[in-house]
């Protein structure tokens, strides 16, 4: 591993953390006003989450395009940014899920006059909620050392991560969605 691949690559990690960071600091769940007046805070988040998997996207690819690529540091950079990518763009999805939400409660409010329905509140925090998790897991994937294999996880992280209860081979068989 050459030096100045590595202090590149550390520096590009000490960007990626702040950038994440600030991310994370910009979704904050807006205060239980109207689902109109919360919409365009979490549309602005939405953008913020944008910019950053833009960022990522286009660092993986300027990486992937140079001679770093080619080094066992570079790989090890390009499969953090990669994790980092993945978790931020799921963060997205969520932060979409919470949008869909509040916009569903802004149209039923709207036409019916009525209170807004918890159902859709309960969507917009639930999917806030999991785009901050996200974004943590997208901190992580840039801040902590890596394992032997940058991609690799053990299914049982993955497992407990997505809370599926292993199968235990008990007499009855246990019933699974297709």
């Amino acid at each position: 591993m050459s030096r100045p691949h590595a202090d590149f690559v550390s520096a590009r990690l000490c960007l990626w953390q702040r950038r994440v960071k600030e991310t994370a600091g910009l979704v904050v769940l807006p205060e239980a006003g109207t689902a109109q007046a919360d919409l365009v805070p979490v549309l602005d988040q939405l953008v913020a989450v944008h910019n950053l998997t833009s960022g990522l996207v286009s660092d993986l690819r300027q990486t992937a395009e140079s001679s770093l690529a080619g080094t066992d540091v570079g790989c090890q950079y390009l499969s953090r940014l990669a994790a980092a990518l993945a978790h931020s763009s799921r963060a997205a999805t969520h932060l979409g899920t919470a949008v869909t939400g509040l916009a569903d409660a802004h149209r039923l409010t709207s036409h019916a006059r009525g209170d807004e329905p918890v159902e859709n509140r309960l969507n917009a925090t639930l999917g806030h909620a999991a785009a901050l998790r996200s974004l943590n897991r997208a901190l992580h994937a840039v801040t902590t050392p890596d394992a032997p294999r940058a991609g690799a996880v053990p299914l049982p992280v993955l497992a407990a991560e997505h809370g599926r209860a292993p199968d235990t081979g008990g007499p009855h068989p246990t019933r699974r969605r297709p």
